[in-house]
């Protein structure tokens, strides 16, 4: 007989979301602007995206925090953000070993606004995949893999934000020789 695979549920969960919800699997795309696409026409779409991590023995249900049309442009304060990038993740411009997350993770939920460099509460902690368009699609399920078997292990109430958005170089103005 089959044992019934665990199904765990991460992110932004609304009640009923599972008669809204569309499932996204993301080696189902060739870039990572092809994965963002279908994220955004989703929500467009008044429905859910509902990213999808399949194992033998689990299956893992991650809702992210998405906008129609753009993600609003906001500048999160880095105290309060983990980025996610192709080959890393940071956080105040410091990599974080994949080993030391979940203490990072953790240290970051109790902080509640005493150390600067961490969290302000509990509910403001994010992680943010931020990628070039233009690349693949190779390591962001390793990554949230990573990502959530940490957030497992702190057996937390606190709930996992995750978005997803575009890399965007930002353009510095030229120093002025006098």
């Amino acid at each position: 007989m089959k044992s019934k695979k665990e199904v765990k549920e991460y992110g932004f969960i609304m009640q009923n979301s599972d008669s809204s919800s569309v499932s996204v699997h993301i080696s189902d795309f060739n870039s990572y602007g092809d994965f963002l696409q279908r994220l955004q026409d989703i929500t467009c779409d008044d429905s859910i995206p509902r990213v999808v991590l399949e194992s033998d023995k689990k299956t893992k249900h991650i809702y992210p925090l998405e906008y129609c049309d753009n993600a609003p442009f906001f500048h999160p304060r880095f105290r309060n953000t983990f980025f996610v990038q192709k080959d890393r993740i940071v956080k105040n411009e410091c990599l974080v070993e994949y080993h030391d997350l979940k203490y990072s993770l953790n240290a970051n939920f109790e902080n509640f606004g005493k150390d600067p460099d961490l969290a302000e509460s509990p509910d403001k902690v994010l992680f943010i995949f931020e990628i070039y368009e233009n690349q693949g699609i190779e390591g962001i399920e390793n990554h949230l893999e990573i990502i959530t078997e940490s957030y497992d292990s702190l057996r937390t109430k606190n709930g996992l934000k995750i978005l997803f958005w575009p890399k965007i170089d930002v353009i510095t103005e030229p120093e002025h020789k006098n």
